[in-house]
């Protein structure tokens, strides 16, 4: 439990210090890897599915969603109320 702990408080950190744009092969889920002592972070994920056959295939670890995701921008039109005829 403790580890989780640490482990979360470190990518907060990260997180805090590289808030920059988000690059251009990022996805919205990112596998967090744990080797040993080392932690990587791998944001290419297009679903959480995909993200959970990399965790699951030797990987340990687990998904999260990318904090620095900001979605695919929409521009929604404005919706016309229709007139009572």
């Amino acid at each position: 439990m403790a580890r989780i702990v640490l482990v979360i408080g470190v990518l907060a950190a990260v997180q805090l210090t590289t808030q920059g744009p988000v690059r251009a092969n990022e996805g919205p889920w990112c596998a967090l890897r744990n080797f040993g002592s080392d932690l990587s972070e791998d944001c290419q994920y297009r679903s959480l599915e995909e993200c959970r056959v990399t965790v699951i295939s030797g990987f340990r670890g687990f998904c999260n969603p990318n904090p620095r995701w900001q979605g695919e921008v929409v521009k929604s039109r404005p919706h016309r109320k229709s007139q009572p005829q």
